[in-house]
C-alpha cells in the first residue's frame, strides 16, 4: 500500500529504502489476507467441509455441520445438483469469576454438488449423527458396471 502522502525523505536517505521496504510489508500482508479471506470465512463456521466420495454403486456426501438442528437443515435435488443448504445460528453465555461472555453468530451456507448424472430423489438417502450430515447417492444402474480392466503391451 503506498502512501498517500509524499516522501519526506531524499532518494540518497537510507530512511527511504527503510519506508520502500515498509510498503512490501504492508503490500504482501494485504495482499495474502484478501486472498485468505474466503477461507477465513469457512474456519469460522459459515462454510461447512464437504467431502465427495465416488464408489462404484454410489456417491457418497459428508457435510460438516455441528450443532445444527433438522429445521435448519435442507438438502434438494436440481437435475444433477445436490444442494445443502441451511442456517447456523450459535449463542454462547458463561459466568466464570467475575467474567461475562456472551458470544453470538450466525450465517447461512449453501453448497451444491454436481453429480454428473441425474438423481433419483427417491433412492437417496441421509443422516445426521454427530454433527456429520451423510448422503448417499445410489448411481443409475448404466454407470454401475463394473470396470473392465485393460492390459496395457510395453515395448522397449
Amino acid at each position: 500500500m503506498r502512501s498517500f502522502f509524499p516522501s519526506i525523505f531524499h532518494k540518497d536517505d537510507p530512511r527511504t529504502a527503510l519506508h520502500s521496504r515498509l510498503d512490501n510489508v504492508f503490500d504482501d500482508f494485504a495482499k495474502d489476507w484478501l486472498t485468505t479471506w474466503p477461507n477465513a470465512r469457512a474456519e469460522m463456521g459459515v462454510m461447512p467441509a464437504i467431502d465427495v466420495k465416488e464408489c462404484a454403486e454410489y456417491v457418497e456426501i459428508k457435510a460438516e455441520l455441528p450443532d445444527m438442528e433438522e429445521k435448519d437443515i435442507d438438502v434438494d435435488i436440481r437435475g444433477n445438483y445436490l444442494s445443502i443448504s441451511g442456517e447456523k445460528r450459535h449463542e454462547q453465555e458463561k459466568d466464570e469469576k467475575g467474567y461475562h461472555l456472551r458470544e453470538r453468530s450466525f450465517g447461512s451456507f449453501q453448497r451444491q454438488i454436481p453429480l454428473g448424472f441425474n438423481i433419483d430423489a427417491d433412492q437417496i438417502t441421509a443422516q445426521y449423527k454427530k454433527g456429520v450430515l451423510a448422503i448417499h447417492v445410489p448411481k443409475p444402474a448404466e454407470l454401475q458396471r463394473d470396470a473392465k480392466k485393460v492390459r496395457v503391451d510395453f515395448h522397449e
